[in-house]
């Protein structure tokens, strides 16, 4: 019988993610306009956590799977870290929802939490490891702390 991944399965990583992201649009864009009657901005927040969402959890259930191998195409598209752009989208919502409760002008909240979005963005593409890499180094030149016991 043929090995199987997660991507072949039933229910897809993608699909989770976008169940879970229409699920987070609609919630937080319910709390927004239930907060703040305001259509528009709560759909720039639902927006924002849903996309990051969509993201995060595929990037999650991969980074899971032992048996999971990412394409290693050499093209712009592979070079965007999903993992880092799920986790600073999903809490940009938040922090806009947050701030409106500070600020009376919602473009300030919105243009915050973009500024702080872009800015964990770039931290946590650097220090998240993708889906289908170690996050421990495995050639002989790693640092290890069973060195220690000898």
């Amino acid at each position: 019988m043929a090995e199987s991944t997660l991507d072949e399965g039933v229910v897809s990583p993608g699909f989770v993610g976008g169940a879970a992201a229409l699920v987070t649009f609609g919630m937080l864009a319910y709390v927004t306009v239930l907060l703040f009657d305001r259509l528009a901005v709560a759909l720039v927040i639902g927006a924002l956590s849903g996309v990051g969402m969509f993201y995060t959890i595929p990037y999650t259930i991969r980074r899971a799977d032992e048996n999971y191998v990412r394409d290693d195409h050499q093209n712009l598209a592979r070079s965007f870290h999903p993992g880092a752009a799920g986790y600073a989208l999903s809490g940009a919502g938040v922090v806009v929802l947050a701030l409106l409760f500070v600020f009376e002008n919602p473009l300030l909240p919105i243009a915050v939490a973009l500024a702080l979005a872009m800015t964990e963005y770039v931290v946590l593409s650097r220090a998240l490891p993708r889906a289908g890499e170690s996050s421990v180094e495995d050639h002989e030149d790693a640092w290890s702390s069973d060195d220690w016991d000898e």
